[in-house]
This record gives C-alpha cells, sequence and structure tokens, in this order.
C-alpha cells in the first residue's frame, strides 16, 4: 500500500508539533505569567461518559467530567510523582509496607456532608477493590485499613509494593460518600447519575446524548479555586467536535482524530499539544477472544499479526500522531520498555503459511478462510476498514459491526460476546497499574477495561507479581521486558499502534493549561482561568 507524499509529510509535522505546547504557547508560558482572573464557561467537546461513579470504570471517556467532580488521596505530576490532592501529606515506614494519609481537615462534599477516613476506607474496601477495573488487582497488594483518626487513614500492605503511590490518584483511586453508597449495590446506585464528590465543580445536569454541566464548587478546600463558574462537556464524535471548534462552539476538543487534528496545526490563538497527557500514552491492541475459535490458535493470531500493515495504520488512521506499536507496552514507560522482541512486519507470505498450517485453506478458488467480526464505534471506524480489508488480503472475512461505545464495552467485557474488538488501553503510571489489567488471569471479570481477551498464563501471573514487589527501578525493568518478549510470542492481543495524541486547546482566550499534571484532562479545570473574566470573584 503505497501512502501519498501529502500525507506523509503533514502526519511527520503533526506529530513534531504535538510533543510539547505550541511555540506561541511555550513562549507565553516561560514570559510573565499574568494573574489569573476570574468568571465564564469552558465548553468541552468529550465522549458520553456513561455513569459518573468513577470508582467502576477507567473509561477515558468517564474521567474527564468525573475528575472535575472527585478527588483521589494523590495527583501525580509530569513525571508521575505523587503530589498532594485529599492527602496533605504522608509517610512510609521503614519496612515499606505501612503508608500513612495526613488528610485535609476542612473538606465537605458537594451536599455539605463532612469527609472523613471513613470515606477512604469505605470506598476502597467496598468499591474500588471489588470493581474498578485496574485498581481491583490491589486486594492482592492491601492488607488492611485503619482510620485511627478521622484525619488520617493507614494502608497496611502484605507486601512491598514499588508502585502503590502511583494508583492513588482520581482515575484508579477516586474518593466517594460513604454516606450514600454504603448499603447499595455501586453499579446501579442512582447516586451515579447525580454525583455528589469533593471536587472544585459540582454537577448540575446530565441529559444523555447531548451533555454534562457542572458548577463552581464555592467551598472548595483549595483556597482560590476553581477559578471558572462553569464546565460544560458536550457529547461528540471528532468530525463534529472539529466543526464546532471551528465555528466558536467549544473551547477544548478532548479527543481529536489525528487527520482532524491538522487542521489546527499553528492557528492563532489555538494550541494542539501532547502536554498534560502524559498519563495518557497507551498501546491500541486488536482484542482476540481466545475462548472462541479459531483465535484459540495462537498459529492463527500471528497470522494476523504479519497480515496486518501497522505502519499503513499508523499514518492513515492517526496522521502518523501515534506510531507503530512495536511492543505490548507503550514506549513512554522508557525504563520498562523494549521494542527487542518479536515484530511481525507486513508479511502475507508468512500470514498465509500460518493459516494454512492451522488447517484454514482457502480451497482451490482461493475464497475466504473462514469468517468473523469486529465491533466498535464511530471513532475506531477508519481503523476497522483497514483492518477489514488487510485481513481479507489473506482470505479472512470481517463483518463489521458499528456500535455505540457503552454497547461494545458491555459485549467484549461484560458479556464476552464477541470475536475480535479494540480498548484504547492506557499504561502509565506504572505497568503495574495500566498495563498488567490487560493479561492477568484474576482480571478475567465483568468489568470494562480488564482482560477481555480471557488470556490466563501461570508464568505471566508470577513475573507480573514478581516486578510488582521488586523496588530495584533496573531489576524491575528487566522482568517487564522478559513479560513483553513472552505477550509478544502468544499475542493474547495484538498490539496496533503507540502514543498519546495531542488535545486542541482554544488558548487565547483560556490559559492555565498544562502545568498540573500527566492527567490534567481529568481536572484541568481546577486551575483553567478565562482571559475575558473579572480581576476579583465577584
Amino acid at each position: 500500500m503505497s501512502i501519498p507524499r501529502v500525507l506523509l509529510y503533514v502526519a511527520g509535522a503533526l506529530a513534531a508539533a504535538v510533543l510539547g505546547l505550541s511555540a506561541t504557547a511555550a513562549a507565553r508560558e516561560t514570559a510573565s505569567p499574568p494573574k489569573p482572573r476570574f468568571g465564564g464557561t469552558l465548553v468541552v467537546a468529550s465522549g458520553d461518559p456513561g455513569p459518573l461513579n468513577p470508582g467502576i470504570t477507567s473509561s477515558g471517556q468517564a474521567h474527564p467530567v468525573t475528575g472535575e467532580i472527585f478527588n483521589g488521596l494523590v495527583r501525580l505530576n509530569r513525571h508521575f510523582d505523587p503530589v498532594p490532592d485529599l492527602a496533605r501529606s504522608w509517610s512510609v515506614s521503614k519496612d515499606g509496607k505501612t503508608y500513612t494519609f495526613n488528610l485535609e481537615p476542612k473538606v465537605r462534599w458537594h451536599d455539605g456532608h463532612v469527609f472523613s477516613s471513613l470515606d477512604v476506607k469505605f470506598t476502597y474496601e467496598e468499591i474500588l477493590l471489588k470493581l474498578h477495573p485496574r485498581t481491583r488487582t490491589l486486594a492482592d497488594v492491601i492488607e488492611s485499613i485503619k482510620t485511627p483518626s478521622k484525619n488520617v487513614v493507614v494502608f497496611r500492605l502484605k507486601h512491598r509494593y514499588a508502585p502503590f503511590l502511583t494508583w492513588l490518584d482520581e482515575d484508579n483511586g477516586a474518593i466517594l460518600p460513604r454516606h450514600l453508597y454504603q448499603g447499595t449495590d455501586p453499579l446501579t446506585n442512582p447516586v451515579n447519575l447525580r454525583p455528589i464528590g469533593t471536587g472544585p465543580f459540582k454537577f448540575e445536569s446530565y441529559a444523555s446524548g447531548d451533555r454534562v454541566v457542572l458548577v463552581r464548587n464555592a467551598d472548595y478546600f483549595k483556597a482560590g479555586l476553581p477559578r471558572l463558574d462553569r464546565l460544560v462537556f458536550r457529547f461528540m464524535q471528532s468530525a463534529q467536535a472539529a466543526q464546532a471548534f471551528e465555528a466558536g462552539e467549544i473551547d477544548v476538543y478532548m479527543f481529536p482524530s489525528g487527520p482532524d487534528s491538522l487542521r489546527f496545526l499553528n492557528r492563532p490563538g489555538v494550541t494542539v499539544t501532547e502536554r498534560g497527557r502524559e498519563g495518557s500514552a497507551r498501546v491500541v491492541p486488536l482484542i482476540l477472544n481466545l475462548k472462541r475459535s479459531p483465535f484459540d490458535d495462537v498459529r492463527v493470531r500471528r497470522a494476523i499479526a504479519w497480515a496486518l500493515d501497522t505502519d499503513f495504520i499508523a499514518r492513515t488512521a492517526y496522521a502518523g500522531v501515534l506510531k507503530p506499536a512495536k511492543s505490548p507496552l507503550t514506549r513512554f514507560i522508557g525504563w520498562a520498555y523494549t521494542p527487542k522482541v518479536q515484530q511481525y512486519s507486513h508479511d502475507l507470505t508468512r500470514a498465509n503459511a500460518l493459516l494454512d498450517a492451522a488447517g484454514l485453506r482457502r480451497g482451490s478458488g482461493g475464497g475466504v478462510r473462514f469468517r468473523t467480526s469486529l465491533i466498535y464505534d464511530s471513532g475506531f471506524a477508519r481503523q476497522a476498514e483497514l483492518i477489514k480489508t488487510q485481513l481479507g488480503e489473506v482470505g479472512i472475512g470481517i463483518d463489521l459491526k458499528l456500535m455505540d461505545m457503552n454497547s461494545w464495552v458491555r459485549k467484549l467485557y461484560i458479556d464476552k460476546d464477541f470475536d475480535m474488538g479494540y480498548t484504547n488501553f492506557t499504561h502509565p503510571a506504572d505497568p503495574d497499574v495500566g498495563w498488567k489489567r490487560i493479561y492477568v488471569c484474576s482480571n478475567i471479570v465483568q468489568a470494562p477495561f480488564t482482560n477481555g481477551s480471557q488470556y490466563c498464563n501461570p508464568e505471566v501471573d508470577r513475573l507480573f507479581a514478581q516486578a510488582a514487589g521488586e523496588l530495584d527501578q533496573k531489576k524491575r525493568g528487566d522482568i517487564y521486558k522478559r513479560l513483553q518478549r513472552k505477550l509478544q510470542s502468544d499475542l493474547p492481543v495484538i498490539p496496533l499502534v503507540d502514543g498519546i495524541g495531542p488535545w486542541i486547546l482554544r488558548s487565547s482566550e483560556f490559559r492555565g493549561f498544562g502545568n498540573s499534571g500527566s492527567k490534567e484532562q481529568f481536572f484541568f479545570g481546577e486551575k483553567v482561568w478565562w482571559t475575558k473574566g473579572t480581576a476579583t470573584r465577584g
């Protein structure tokens, strides 16, 4: 497949531009910063988040909204180091197994109830460790949670565990109100659609399929914040959002496709950047249902990998912003990453030979070897068409099944009723946080963004456990490199592309983006301010 020269040029330009703030924005950040102003409404184009309970989902559609409503014990800065949030300070015992958190003393829930350590204990024991797609794996790590006082919570671990603090942000550890969830089913509690948090913004309304509206929390425990009056999240697909941004109807374009990003490069007053999204580095895999034939045969999985042209997929569907994946783990976790694994370059001869060896022959007419299906939403439409075309070249017929996001998530993760699917799996801040969940046996559960392929290998589980207990980063990295080699051989999922991806900001009218942390897209509203606001809070 040849790639148009102009596409290669613009892909390279976009990839270079989004590595940081635009030149204009970078110069502004290094100049003497203007004094923040107050008031105004920020409108964000995003996906429909579904239930607004961050304790039961790792969805990248939900957390940009819930991150404005809830807090975790800590946040992660751009280097993935923990900084205070609900916990103002903490200490770790000499044996590395006891973490004591001193909580902010004057925090209230949005309904006026006092926040306390009991909320933290309840949230972890009854929700996060049972239902969160990633955090539930900490059930094998945490021995006990004690509350010696209303402003102190103590976690005792079963063993030393290197990445523990990196788990405790809103994305993986949002604290929920005990007084509203105790004695209920967290999956169906009506509070999920009218959330009560401790964060900078309060819930006002949720129109399904349209928007979520949040208003300023005047009693927020961080003095002087937030500065905006309102946040409006409008649910849009990429093409629609591009038009709305062009028309000035939205101010933050949350999930642009690579091609849609091109039109906003070097626009005056607009910033296209990956800064503040470091925590969203991801590998997009093709997920195969290993409980269904013929995907239970590793020869078929490898044949599919040889048949796919990931370089072409990256350059066309992602405009070069994301790169072809060279490993199951994102390259943005540099200390653990290795590209020295089996590489499946585009090779139809090898793919055909493996399919023949698996007994899936075309026959004398050179027809279809077998038919299967791929579930996806509209954000993956271009990728789905490419996969169908490329696998068709080796005799695999694919029925494309377009669904809304909530429907394919249910099919893949809850019902396990699928042949092939996909997911944007974010991996930072540590392989044990974002990556392990895809592969370990204990995470084959009915919960979104878990082990959807239903892959289970005791050797892989053992290596993940060994890495988590190793405090020396180099030794940990060596274990993760062994895991990458093993997983790239077994191929329970097929890595397609690797990267972060930009967001687009109307930086002429809104300031304060880009300095808050590696997951700023989940809590940007706390510090962002409107240039046309008032000098003081009215």
